[in-house]
């Protein structure tokens, strides 16, 4: 069994004190944000040991590679991405305000998704395609 971790920093100590509770034998660099801890043993402190480091993790039979998926799915914002589109193309034109009040409404359930996505993005309409671009320049990290 493999131990995959990612963050936006992973600490040597990190590494380390994974190492430590997986029993891990070595370990290989799959990004700059992302490691393998090879031949870990299941530990369910680890996951604790994630959270309070903000490290996603996930335990990965050792014959399991990349290659063998065909297909990925994830959320985008905040997990693939480090941003919230739409939080940053309102920022950018001066909307940040707006949108975030529709935000917090839906997050104490004034409004469900749907009305508060539908309400956020028409706040954007008719923005400039080049919104787009300067938000995916100066702001969009994976």
């Amino acid at each position: 069994m493999n131990l995959v971790v990612q963050g936006p920093k992973i600490e040597t100590r990190a590494l380390k004190d994974l190492a430590t509770l997986t029993g891990s034998e070595g370990l290989g660099r799959l990004g700059s944000h992302a490691f393998r801890l090879l031949d870990a043993k299941f530990n369910p402190e680890v996951s604790a040991y994630c959270e309070s480091h903000q490290l996603d993790h996930a335990f990965i039979p050792a014959s399991r590679r990349l290659q063998d998926f065909r297909l990925f799915v994830t959320d985008m914002d905040s997990t693939l991405i480090t941003i919230e589109c739409i939080d940053e193309i309102a920022d950018m034109q001066g909307l940040k305000a707006e949108v975030s009040t529709i935000t917090e409404a839906a997050m104490r359930g004034e409004m469900d998704f749907r009305e508060s996505l539908t309400r956020r993005v028409a706040l954007l309409e008719g923005l400039p395609e080049d919104a787009l671009r300067r938000v995916f320049e100066e702001r969009l990290q994976f």
